[in-house]
């Protein structure tokens, strides 16, 4: 690969970076919201690589460049002082266009995914791929951080806490009114709202489902609010929730819990 080849890249990816962190929200599809200044600082710091290189190409050949005056001066010099001359020889970069590495263009593949595609957030098709994994032990709630839950009112709860009461503290759901919001996710017999959390990036996502009871099933991945209450099951059972009201909400600038 070519040194303006290299730089090309450079600027490619470092492009893509800018284009998802500081001229969009898109990042958050991948990543968590904390990662941007990071995102923005790499992409910058990318373009400005790629956009240096080949200035420094053309400098650094201009100062391995010897012209015939220099040679001539050069032999004469040698001559003079009994030695044998210096002649400069070819350097490796005269011979990068040889180089047989070419796999270093497969990183221009998702940069170039991000400019043409744009791949949404994971949605309701990983879910349903999860069920067919071992599903992982529910969250654990700290009983000594529950913030007790409104009587009379409606309480909005995350997907995550939702999901750990039901695992760790049922009884603080009993009779209360709770709000979910999630999308929409098939399953046999009825379905899911779901949710998905990452630790750092989408590719260490968690499920965090609920089953929906009482409300017409929306089309797969339609998000939606639902308020209801709790239907007590078994621990190890998906929590489920008894829906009292349902309506279509966008999808939130940060996917992921």
């Amino acid at each position: 690969m070519s040194r303006t080849s290299q730089a090309l890249l450079l600027l490619q990816l470092g492009a893509a970076l800018l284009w998802i962190s500081a001229f969009s929200a898109d990042f958050t599809n991948y990543v968590k919201p904390g990662f941007q200044p990071l995102l923005i600082i790499t992409g910058a710091v990318l373009t400005v690589l790629g956009a240096a290189v080949p200035a420094l190409e053309r400098r650094r050949r201009r100062q391995a460049a010897i012209t015939p005056a220099a040679l001539e001066e050069e032999l004469h010099l040698a001559r003079l002082l009994g030695r044998e001359p210096i002649v400069p020889t070819p350097t490796a970069a005269h011979e990068e266009h040889h180089d047989p590495v070419r796999i270093a263009w497969l990183l221009a593949a998702p940069a170039a995914a991000i400019f043409l595609i744009a791949p949404p957030a994971l949605g309701s098709y990983t879910v349903q791929r999860a069920e067919h994994a071992p599903a992982p032990p529910p969250p654990s709630v700290v009983h000594a951080a529950l913030r007790p839950l409104k009587n009379g009112r409606v309480n909005d709860l995350t997907m995550s806490e939702f999901a750990g009461r039901a695992w760790s503290a049922p009884a603080s759901l009993k009779g209360k009114r709770v709000r979910l919001t999630g999308f929409a996710v098939p399953s046999a017999g009825g379905w899911h709202l779901a949710r998905l959390r990452i630790g750092c990036c989408a590719a260490d996502a968690q499920t965090m489902k609920v089953t929906v009871k009482g409300a017409p099933a929306p089309t797969a991945d339609t998000w939606v609010r639902v308020t209801g209450t709790w239907i007590p099951a078994p621990r190890t059972a998906v929590p489920a929730l008894a829906v009292a009201e349902m309506e279509k909400v966008d999808a939130p600038g940060e996917p992921y819990e």
